[in-house]
């Protein structure tokens, strides 16, 4: 069963036309990676899924409904989260801040917000160690643990990741990819855009590549890191 269904998507920004016809689906439980160039429109379709770019033609779904014209509120309600490549924390409130501000809609979802910060902290310890400290003093490695902390504190059933890997240094990338394997593992559905092809396609179950604002190929993800196109053009990036 899919939980995402992108069907016809023409998205973009004002009178920048960036997404061109993309249709994807991302099966309840998937992992599902896009990889592509810089400028592919990778971005934008995490954002048109979000309700944040702007919608020009096709429909997302989740859950078999429309949510194509939904705030970015209403569809976190729904069950869904982003994690932009930037700006996603807030520099001038603490770790344990951010936390509290990610857990605002959960009421009523079951575990309490204490519960979460306790499965969050043995999760990422680090965090523990540093909730009284500002998120603007945290480095590289430590934001993005913290930007996917907040999204794990409204309990989605779909997380959007942006370029987790991007600015992070070469020694945590890997790690930061079997974080993501294990909440993937835990039931939590994955729709990943990353420029590292190689580690993205590795741990996700099925591949898209995006070029020019257009799906290029698709497949098992396992089965596009053997083809050629993406041996030649993506692997060395």
């Amino acid at each position: 069963m899919n939980l995402l269904e992108i069907k016809g998507l023409k998205s973009g920004y004002g009178k920048a036309l960036i997404l061109h016809d993309v249709s994807i689906e991302v099966e309840e439980g998937g992992f599902t990676a896009i990889i592509g160039p810089n400028g592919a429109g990778k971005t934008t379709l995490l954002r048109s899924v979000y309700g944040i770019a702007d919608l020009y033609g096709g429909t997302v779904s989740f859950r078999g409904e429309d949510i194509t014209k939904l705030s970015p509120a209403s569809i976190s309600m729904k069950g869904v989260n982003y994690v932009p490549q930037d700006n996603s924390i807030f520099s001038s409130l603490t770790v344990l801040e951010n936390l509290r501000i990610g857990a605002t809609v959960i009421a009523g979802k079951g575990r309490s917000i204490e519960e979460r910060l306790d499965g969050i902290y043995i999760r990422f310890p680090r965090l523990k160690d540093r909730r009284n400290q500002l998120g603007g003093t945290l480095s590289g490695g430590e934001r993005q643990m913290l930007a996917i902390s907040c999204a794990l504190m409204t309990d989605p059933d779909l997380i959007l990741l942006d370029e987790p890997s991007a600015g992070l240094q070469p020694t945590l990338v890997q790690g930061l990819f079997e974080e993501i394997k294990r909440i993937y593992d835990e039931g939590k559905t994955i729709l990943i855009v990353e420029q590292n092809a190689k580690m993205a396609l590795e741990y996700a179950r099925k591949g898209y590549v995006l070029e020019g604002g257009r799906i290029k190929l698709q497949d098992e993800a396992k089965k596009l890191l053997a083809t050629d196109e993406v041996i030649n053009h993506y692997l060395a990036v």
